[in-house]
């Protein structure tokens, strides 16, 4: 069996990170950002501005060398962190979530299929939508932020804060009726995304001037 990637590697690559005072804002390949919460990751959290600085992307990781700490990536898209916020760096036994497949079938618990795409459900539910800099805003149930350009959903990018939040939603797939947008969450969280692209204006060919 062929096993599919669960996040799109291109797109997902890390880039750079920024922090305010309680995310790591992780820039994306692709422009998306990815805010994560400083207080899963402790040593980070407490590490100077020079300690922060020292750290290096690897695609789809990112470690801080000085106080020996990283995020992965596909955890944080996905919402498949196993270890609970509260069981972080201790010895107890790890809390597994409950997770599950979405395919065109239908939504199926990940024991039932191997090597198919999957992502965690409850922890990925918008809880606010806001547009701020020209990004749009997914403040997720469990305390991270998916920023996305607003060239991604441009309908959404211009509407009200009363209709981005008047959305219906089937899964991780959100339906903006009056707006005629949708967005899956699930795509866009792990790069796997079909945008349409406007097409590109006709090039007017110059005439090249000619003297006498």
């Amino acid at each position: 069996m062929n096993e599919w990637p669960i996040i799109h590697a291109e797109r997902c690559d890390a880039r750079e990170v920024q922090f305010t005072n309680d995310h790591a804002m992780i820039h994306l390949a692709d422009e998306r950002i990815m805010g994560v919460p400083l207080a899963w990751f402790p040593p980070i959290q407490r590490a100077t501005n020079e300690q922060r600085r020292n750290h290096t992307c690897y695609g789809d990781t990112i470690h801080w060398h000085d106080v020996d700490d990283g995020i992965d990536l596909t955890a944080m898209l996905t919402g498949l962190y196993i270890v609970q916020v509260s069981q972080r760096n201790s010895r107890s036994e790890p809390h597994v979530p409950i997770t599950w497949l979405y395919l065109d079938g239908g939504a199926r618990r990940s024991g039932d299929i191997e090597g198919v795409p999957f992502v965690q459900d409850t922890r990925n539910f918008p809880q606010d939508i806001r547009f701020e800099d020209d990004n749009l805003i997914f403040d997720l149930a469990d305390g991270r932020i998916l920023c996305m350009p607003a060239s991604f959903a441009p309908r959404l990018a211009k509407a009200n804060d009363s209709q981005r939040m008047d959305f219906q939603r089937t899964g991780l797939t959100l339906r903006w009726e009056d707006l005629d947008e949708d967005i899956n969450l699930i795509a866009m969280l792990t790069g796997f995304y079909d945008l349409d692209k406007p097409h590109p204006e006709p090039a007017v060919e110059k005439a090249e001037a000619t003297t006498t």
